[in-house]
């Protein structure tokens, strides 16, 4: 090959790597400083607006990247519609993004009509002990409390690697998103935070929740109005609250909860274990098409709880059953311990009774010693299958 025919493929070879390479786009040339004390929000929402401005290259998406280093992040609002087809926020495994310690009632991290993002590595820290104290002293009562990462109305999201911690409240919540995966993500607070659920998902659709480790003060996943078609596969859970859909019916006209899987999980020391829980009033609503399967419970209160009657405060309910219909629920090779020795009760509504749940190779044993009960409360005609041991039916 003569030297002007490999220099013009050089040049040809050149051109087609620029046109594939991902413009990057580092909050540190937008300003941040990575020492921990500086408020970067400024940068990361310039870094934002770059990216998300960006076309993107042929067969490319343009990366915001969060460097290794120290963040403090006042508080970050990212806003689409973009004019890629997706943003990737990189954040390096060396570096924390930091809530201001101090009590706000706001949401922290937002991404809103963020169709395609994809968010990688690195940790959210929410510093939440000051809010938590404030709770606790019953000063911080309001409305609903700050979330570390909100993703609302977004198609095609992407959370993986991901590490939050100690969030005030929330650590994430995902509202009307349809086709969302979050993969490989570890959150982490006290059991003894208030409010801290895991992941929160509501009105949204065709979410996936994998190889997810979830230690908590509250629910480790919890479901509510407008889910459906939900995967939740391979999760620890503990400790916490638990795996939950619910709680429902505080409003009429919910729409309801409808086709959720959840698979391969691991639950040690909850509170309870796979819960169902409906607000005793009676407002409609419904949940259906729900599947728990091999699931192992360590030491766990209330393995398998349906609870139609609940009203924690005793004042906020009118006297009456849950209106939220419950329907075709299956439990499938479902072990462990026990921490409370009733491991099954389904706590249905007199009016509204549960139907159609079917239980297959159920051994849960009190406290590693004796075959635990199995209870049912006003299912009467309503459960079909098989339990061991003992059957409440």
């Amino acid at each position: 090959m003569s030297g002007h025919r490999l220099s013009l493929l050089l040049v040809v070879l050149t051109a087609l790597v620029a046109l594939t390479t991902a413009a990057e786009y580092n909050v540190v040339d937008y300003g941040a400083r990575p020492d921990g004390g500086t408020d970067s929000a400024g940068a990361f929402l310039a870094a934002w607006g770059a990216a998300c401005n960006d076309t993107g290259r042929s067969g490319s998406r343009p990366v915001l990247r969060v460097p290794a280093g120290n963040f403090l992040v006042s508080r970050a609002y990212f806003k689409g519609p973009c004019r890629s087809a997706g943003v990737d926020v990189v954040i390096d495994n060396n570096s924390t993004v930091f809530a201001p310690p101090a009590v706000d009632s706001r949401a922290w991290i937002m991404f809103h009509h963020a169709d395609g993002l994809a968010i990688r590595g690195g940790t959210l820290d929410g510093q939440g002990q000051e809010y938590w104290a404030c709770k606790k002293a019953g000063r911080c009562t309001a409305g609903q409390g700050p979330r570390t990462l909100d993703i609302s109305q977004s198609k095609g999201v992407s959370v993986k690697q991901l590490t939050l911690l100690d969030s005030k409240e929330f650590h994430m919540t995902i509202f009307d998103c349809t086709g969302m995966t979050v993969q490989g993500v570890r959150i982490i607070a006290p059991a003894d935070s208030p409010n801290t659920d895991g992941i929160h998902a509501s009105h949204s659709h065709h979410v996936r929740i994998l190889n997810t480790t979830i230690g908590t003060g509250d629910d480790c996943i919890s479901l509510g109005p407008g889910t459906s078609d939900m995967l939740i596969r391979d999760i620890k859970c503990g400790p916490g609250h638990g795996i939950s859909i619910g709680s429902l019916g505080w409003q009429d006209g919910e729409e309801g909860v409808r086709n959720v899987t959840v698979d391969r999980a691991v639950l040690k020391g909850t509170t309870n274990g796979l819960r169902i829980k409906t607000w005793a009033m009676p407002n409609s609503g419904s949940v259906t098409n729900v599947s728990f399967s091999r699931v192992t419970m360590n030491r766990v209160g209330n393995p398998i709880l349906v609870d139609q009657n609940y009203c924690p405060r005793k004042v906020d309910c009118p006297g009456n059953s849950s209106g939220v219909q419950i329907s075709d629920l299956s439990y499938t090779d479902i072990k462990g311990s026990s921490a409370t020795p009733v491991a099954v009760k389904f706590n249905c509504s007199g009016t509204n009774p549960c139907s159609g749940i079917k239980l297959k190779n159920i051994r849960l044993r009190y406290r590693h010693q004796r075959p635990a009960q199995a209870k049912c409360q006003n299912a009467v005609g309503s459960v079909s299958g098989e339990v061991t041991p003992p059957s409440c039916f």
